[in-house]
């Protein structure tokens, strides 16, 4: 339990970095191809990890979904770069996945 509260606390450390530009969005496959629906971009898995960690959103099969639908293209790491940051998204949706296939019910 204290690993998993530790590791916690380094996602939602490392979510905080997010200057919330949204550049991001545009560039992600699974949004372009969702008709625009933000919980599929990065921010929006971002956004979504962190309220799920936060507990101010309960885990779902359409959390489950757009968490996992990630491509780990890694383009929104290069656009987040390009802009100044350098915010692991890809590290930070893994740390975050295997975090919460431990509540998942099957």
């Amino acid at each position: 339990m204290k690993e998993e509260t530790a590791l916690k606390q380094i996602i939602l450390r490392e979510i905080a970095k997010c200057r919330t530009c949204r550049f991001c969005v545009d560039v992600c496959p699974t949004y372009q191809v969702s008709n625009g629906v933000e919980t599929f971009s990065a921010y929006g898995r971002l956004q979504t990890l962190k309220y799920l960690l936060t507990g101010m959103l309960s885990l779902d099969d359409a959390l489950v979904y757009s968490l996992y639908s990630c491509l780990e293209c890694r383009r929104c790491e290069r656009v987040c770069k390009s802009k100044g940051q350098d915010i692991e998204i890809c590290k930070i949706m893994e740390m975050g996945r295997n975090l919460i296939t431990g509540k998942l019910t099957y």
